[in-house]
């Protein structure tokens, strides 16, 4: 059975995923690749931000800290490199565009996870202690049965 974390980023994932995949469908044409994907992607990251932090990763509210986080690890995933596995499935495999842009959205599931799960909402440590295993916001206090 995957942990309750990882089924509901998956959950909040397919509806973000909709989201992304119906905007660039619909704005390839008018606003090439590129532009598409910028718009599409941000559209849903503004969706994903605010139901992942709350009901995903159990934020009690949303910060600026996590809200500067979160876009700088969607710049990283979605902007750079989205686009390039795009551009490097579409052209060099020659695989439909769309074909191109799930095998994308693919690579950049797992990244956003672990970017999410250790840096955009990690749980602060006390000053002077040392954590080997990040624990997200909301989960350090929960029992473990919780946690899965």
């Amino acid at each position: 059975m995957m942990p309750r974390t990882v089924v509901r980023f998956l959950a909040v994932g397919v509806c973000n995923t909709l989201i992304d995949l119906a905007l660039f469908w619909v704005l390839n044409a008018p606003l090439g690749i590129v532009l598409a994907n910028v718009v599409s992607t941000s559209a849903g990251m503004v969706f994903s931000f605010l139901v992942n932090g709350r009901h995903t990763f159990g934020a009690t509210r949303v910060t600026v800290r996590q809200a500067v986080l979160f876009v700088g690890s969607n710049v990283a995933t979605m902007w750079v490199l989205q686009p390039l596995l795009i551009h490097a499935v579409h052209d060099a495999v020659a695989a439909p565009l769309m074909v191109a842009k799930v095998v994308a959205l693919g690579g950049s599931v797992v990244a956003n996870f672990l970017l999410y799960r250790y840096v955009v909402w990690r749980e602060p440590q006390a000053p002077g202690t040392v954590s080997s295993s990040p624990q997200p916001a909301g989960l350090a206090a929960a029992p473990e049965a919780a946690r899965r």
